[in-house]
């Protein structure tokens, strides 16, 4: 009987795998099957195992050409929806033909899943408000890979770590999105003045997929009571005319002048440094003495746009 001729054979990734994957994606990746004496091993079967134990054979790619010594295949690797190590078996069998026996060999595949990442939005902050008084905000979460967040709670707490508030995100996305689930939440403001800033936290724990924790910042700047009603009236100062929509600032106090060119800002006792802005518009700072209800004129400048020409013309 003619001994048989052993030829040893090898299994590798034509790229290297990711070392980690979100939970439930997808991995296509092309493996190689060689044999060390240049065999065609295109007709023989790979098996690949799962992290399920759940094993599946993979044949060559249509695109395979003429016999070669190297033997491509595709295949793609489903992450499982759990959090950890995964690993994969590829598996070629022994296979003995004509008097040559093809070794057996195998190729390990580990990969770590991750959570899905998500992300925070916060908006509608009002500011400033009343020490001591409620306010609300809205918030929305994402998932990366566009999961149904609907339920799930957020957690906001104060710069002391504590929870003051939380609600839970609604089950429908905010309209014009496809899965930016959002929710408001009403939030107690401290009984002291200055700058409040406060932590907004998705509570990943309630979903049945795997996410990541993810946190936002915001602030809000925290108010005496009003005691004055201040009138401001912004005119062009050559006509006279009012401008609208004009910007008004009072340190923390926000307002936009109406049409006829006035703004009122309900405010306490004190000294501030009254700001107008508008585009096309220039107009000095000046300083309010608020101890009563009180009005102030302020005169704007009209500012020529730039000449983009002007350098050339020097």
């Amino acid at each position: 009987m003619k001994d048989l001729q052993t030829h040893f054979t090898q299994i590798e990734l034509s790229e290297p795998a990711p070392p980690e994957l979100p939970i439930g994606s997808d991995l296509k990746v092309r493996v190689l099957l060689s044999c060390g004496s240049g065999c065609d091993l295109s007709a023989l079967p790979l098996t690949v195992t799962g992290p399920d134990g759940q094993a599946a054979t993979i044949t060559a790619s249509p695109d395979h050409g003429a016999a070669s010594a190297e033997d491509a295949r595709d295949m793609t690797l489903t992450a499982p929806l759990a959090v950890g190590t995964q690993a994969w078996t590829i598996r070629f069998a022994s296979h003995e033909r004509d008097g040559i026996l093809h070794t057996e060999c195998t190729l390990p595949v580990c990969i770590t899943t991750r959570p899905h990442a998500t992300s925070l939005a916060v908006w509608a902050v009002p500011s400033p408000v009343v020490m001591g008084e409620r306010f609300r905000i809205k918030v929305g979460a994402k998932s990366a890979a566009g999961c149904g967040l609907g339920g799930t709670k957020i957690l906001i707490s104060d710069q002391g770590g504590s929870v003051i508030a939380q609600g839970s995100l609604q089950d429908t996305p905010w309209p014009g999105t496809s899965a930016l689930y959002w929710t408001e939440i009403e939030v107690p403001a401290p009984d002291r003045e200055g700058m409040f800033w406060c932590t907004v936290n998705f509570a990943a724990a309630d979903i049945a997929t795997p996410h990541e924790r993810s946190s936002s910042k915001f602030s809000v700047a925290i108010v005496r009571p009003p005691e004055h009603r201040l009138t401001i009236e912004v005119l062009e100062r050559d006509s006279k005319a009012p401008i609208e929509d004009a910007q008004v600032r009072l340190g923390a106090y926000r307002a936009a002048t109406d049409f006829s060119g006035r703004a009122e800002v309900a405010m306490p006792t004190g000294t501030y440094d009254l700001a107008v802005w508008k585009v096309g518009y220039e107009a000095p700072v000046q300083t309010v003495d608020v101890r009563e209800d009180a009005s102030v004129q302020i005169e704007a400048v009209i500012v020529p746009p730039e000449n983009p020409d002007a350098a050339w013309l020097m």
